[in-house]
């Protein structure tokens, strides 16, 4: 039985994978802080546990470990989202360069807020250029300490993720009952770029990339067809057949960041980086526009 080891399995992505995974007759082990236990075919242990004899017989390692980065920037918060990443990443370094026989893939996390905000549609993987916003320091960090070790049995890519679109997607949860009131309109100028992935072409690229073993570096997940934030709003009124969407200004953003305790510059900066490397390799899209994605998605959530 293939053998796939998951730091952070526990949030939404987290169990996206392991479900996906546990489904296809891997056996899955989670790496968490809660409690260790084997629950629905699935081996959660804490970190505290010999974890790290686990990885000699381990084909892939995922690492999702982080504060989540829906919270207001203050300093004690930047702090512990840039520890976070970088102590859990560094620890699966060192443990897989201890290995004898070292896991085929480790996978790390990134995001695609990594390149500068942009209005065009010119950034991949091939073609980069990085922000000097918050967002976009953070994922070079994360991905500086990925890459500095080198583990030569160890293929090694970062995948650069956009937000995830799904049934229990923070982002769907909390757009629904606001789009229903009729405040589903767009967002600050509402030009922004907005970067989106389904979540099972998240859940098929990281297959995808498992299997293509030529792919190594840092991978782009998101939709090939770039949309802006008003079009997403719009699309999203639409298919809840929600008629009015007033918009929400970016002064009221930033008005209310300490009630939402989200920072409106997740919301209002303008980033988009083509899946250039998917597409090389041969990765088909299920869901490449947001109509299709959200029409599957909210007609379940709706109905569910």
């Amino acid at each position: 039985m293939t053998k796939i080891i998951i730091a952070g399995g526990t949030g939404y992505l987290g169990k996206l994978l392991s479900n996906h995974f546990s489904e296809k007759n891997y056996k899955v082990i989670i790496l968490t802080r809660g409690t260790s236990k084997f629950e629905n075919n699935i081996t959660y242990l804490n970190w505290k546990d010999n974890w790290q004899k686990e990885l000699e017989t381990t084909e892939t390692v995922i690492n999702l470990s982080g504060k989540s980065i829906n919270c207001l920037f203050t300093k004690k918060n930047r702090e512990l989202l840039i520890s976070s990443r970088i102590s859990t990443t560094n620890l699966l370094n060192q443990a897989i360069l201890k290995c004898k026989n070292a896991p085929k893939l480790f996978i790390n996390a990134s995001g695609i807020s990594i390149y500068k905000s942009t209005y065009k549609i010119d950034y991949n993987e091939y073609n980069e250029e990085f922000g000097t916003d918050f967002l976009s320091i953070l994922s070079q960090k994360w991905e500086e300490t990925f890459y500095k070790i080198k583990t030569p049995k160890t293929r090694k890519i970062a995948i650069r993720t956009s937000p995830v679109l799904g049934k229990n997607s923070n982002s769907i949860k909390t757009l629904i009952p606001i789009v229903k009131l009729g405040l589903g309109g767009k967002q600050g100028n509402g030009k922004q770029l907005f970067p989106w992935i389904h979540e099972q072409d998240y859940i098929n690229a990281i297959d995808f990339i498992m299997n293509q073993k030529e792919i190594i570096g840092s991978v782009n997940l998101i939709s090939p067809k770039p949309i802006t934030n008003a079009q997403f709003m719009l699309s999203f009124r639409k298919v809840l057949n929600i008629k009015i969407g007033l918009p929400t200004f970016a002064f009221s953003l930033y008005l209310a960041k300490y009630i939402t305790k989200v920072e409106p510059e997740i919301i209002l900066t303008s980033l988009y980086a083509q899946p250039k490397k998917l597409e090389k390799f041969g990765y088909k899209f299920i869901y490449s526009k947001i109509d299709s994605a959200l029409s599957e998605i909210l007609k379940t959530k709706v109905n569910s």
